[in-house]
């Protein structure tokens, strides 16, 4: 019976989702908040809010013209707004095929850990430093091109490199080499959704 209570008061602290405290950990890259994540059924909502808020920053934040014509079927929506839907859908797609590519390849290729719902959860959650993507209309210049330009390239960077980490973390692996499952599958989804598509 106190084994019990003692476990009950253990695992307490892990049931309640400090977010703003996630938020930061994951931004300054601490590698021990995805095993946390992990346990949390609430985790995975939370991902789909962050990403889907990396999404809108990234739609709007990025005021580049995009590199496709709008379909007639589209048309009343117009360049703009067409350039940043495409784009949000670009960041949540992304998400998802990050995810089950990750998933996959740790699961077959690299022998790894973790679920695909755990893969989810921790990528997600990783897209938390493209809330900086707000900052993309920021038209002050800077040594080539201006701020917003400058913050949009760095949040990318940013987030590939906290999803790299978040892959190694819920895999399992303990050297530099697990990095590289999360390297080769980020550049999957990298090139797909954050160069091709804007």
């Amino acid at each position: 019976m106190k084994q019990s209570k003692r476990n009950k008061t253990h695992k307490q602290p892990q049931e309640k989702l400090n977010v703003t405290s996630l938020v930061l950990r994951t931004i300054f890259l601490d590698g021990s908040i995805y095993k946390s994540i992990n346990e949390q059924p609430k985790a995975l909502l939370l991902s789909l809010v962050l990403v889907c808020i990396t999404a809108i920053g990234f739609g709007y934040g990025y005021k580049q013209p995009l590199d496709a014509t709008v379909p007639e079927t589209l048309s009343f929506m117009g360049e703009e707004r067409f350039a940043t839907v495409t784009r949000m859908g670009a960041v949540i797609l992304s998400w998802n095929i990050w995810s089950i590519i990750a998933w996959l390849s740790t699961k077959w290729a690299f022998k790894g850990k973790g679920s695909i719902i755990d893969m989810f959860r921790s990528i997600g959650i990783a897209y938390a430093p493209g809330i900086l993507f707000f900052a993309g209309p920021i038209d002050v210049a800077a040594i080539s091109g201006t701020i917003g330009e400058g913050m949009v390239i760095f949040a990318k960077l940013w987030v590939f490199v906290a999803a790299a980490q978040a892959v190694k973390e819920v895999a399992g692996y303990k050297s530099l080499y697990g990095y590289i499952p999360g390297i080769l599958t980020g550049f999957i989804a990298w090139i797909l959704f954050f160069s091709l598509v804007p």
